[in-house]
């Protein structure tokens, strides 16, 4: 039989019931949090702690990755993403029509508003992104799908 509400607002007033212990939690999950407890000798609590701090880091970090790509400028952005899809500065030029040192300025500009020494900490920074959308064909490969357009 369940508590009437003013008892446990009573309880939890004088620090009988604690709020956190009143969160919902899907079903479905407490015998993977059980087995988790159990593979890595822990308790329930600190598993579910564990698991909340690292969601809840991601997140913020998520949050920080979005609000860095906004400053980037829309040239910047596009290098950005044709770097996360793996081509190199050449033929990022060649897709962009812009001069390989041009593409070696963007980069170091979007690598220092990230804080990020490398293309590959880059890449590993912005894994999770889906950026096929900016992976359109070239001019030349255009030609490739439409021969009457020459």
């Amino acid at each position: 039989m369940p508590k009437p509400q003013f008892l446990e607002d009573f309880l939890k007033r004088f620090g009988y019931l604690h709020r956190q212990s009143w969160i919902d939690v899907d079903p479905d999950l407490v015998p993977l949090i059980n087995n988790l407890a159990a593979k890595e000798g822990l308790t329930h609590t600190e598993v579910v702690n564990q698991l909340l701090s690292f969601a809840l880091g991601e997140q913020h970090m998520a949050d920080e990755n979005l609000s860095l790509w906004e400053t980037l400028t829309e040239r910047e952005k596009e290098t950005a993403a044709l770097t996360c899809l793996g081509y190199t500065n050449h033929e990022i030029a060649h897709k962009m029509v812009i001069s390989p040192n041009t593409v070696k300025t963007h980069l170091r500009n979007i690598l220092s508003k990230f804080h990020v020494n490398s293309k590959a900490e880059l890449q590993l920074l912005l894994a999770s992104w889906d950026f096929r959308a900016w992976d359109k064909p070239d001019m030349d490969s255009a030609l490739h799908f439409y021969p009457d357009k020459r």
